[in-house]
């Protein structure tokens, strides 16, 4: 089942993570007028790692970027410690048991993906920036997700096909309501 509205104000389990302005997700993605939920595939990904980072620079080159929200499989304290590193005081929430993962359709890769031609490429740019890969906590081959709420509705989404399958960041902060 697609996830919308109905289905969002209906998920009541508490959320865990730090920076958050509420416990539920409905409260959560209506307390600003926009913001962005980012699903992070695994915290050791490279790829993770270099979204976060160009999402911080363009949150600094546009204040007026929407807040946005991390969510990772990783346990509070493995979050904590990774944001302390790339972005201090990013609000992120903790998904352990992939609940909402699920409830957004995050997508795992399929195994012949891994040998995708576009996301080799992109590995290939990373690792020419410094990028690596490290050990991950949780399933590794989730791939990421974005979705932009408007007064705490869901008005746009991107779910990857890839490992590295990121939206043009530029054109999601100016998406129309």
């Amino acid at each position: 089942m697609e996830v919308n509205d109905e289905l969002i104000r209906q998920y009541t389990k508490p959320l865990e993570g730090e920076g958050l302005p509420a416990t539920r997700l409905a409260e959560l993605l209506e307390s600003e007028n926009m913001l962005i939920l980012h699903f992070l595939r695994h915290l050791g990904c490279a790829f993770c790692k270099h979204t976060v980072d160009q999402l911080r620079e363009l949150k600094e080159q546009m204040p007026r970027f929407p807040t946005i929200y991390f969510v990772h499989q990783s346990p509070v304290e493995v979050g904590r410690e990774f944001f302390a590193q790339r972005w201090p005081g990013a609000p992120h929430i903790s998904d352990p048991k992939l609940e909402l993962f699920r409830l957004f359709g995050i997508r795992r890769m399929a195994g012949l993906s891994l040998f995708d031609p576009r996301m080799a490429l992109a590995m290939l740019r990373l690792q020419f920036k410094g990028y690596r890969n490290e050990t991950g906590f949780g399933d590794v081959y989730l791939l990421s997700g974005t979705f932009l709420f408007r007064a705490g509705k869901l008005v746009w989404k991107h779910r990857a096909s890839f490992a590295g399958d990121d939206p043009n960041w530029r054109i999601v902060g100016r998406k129309p309501g």
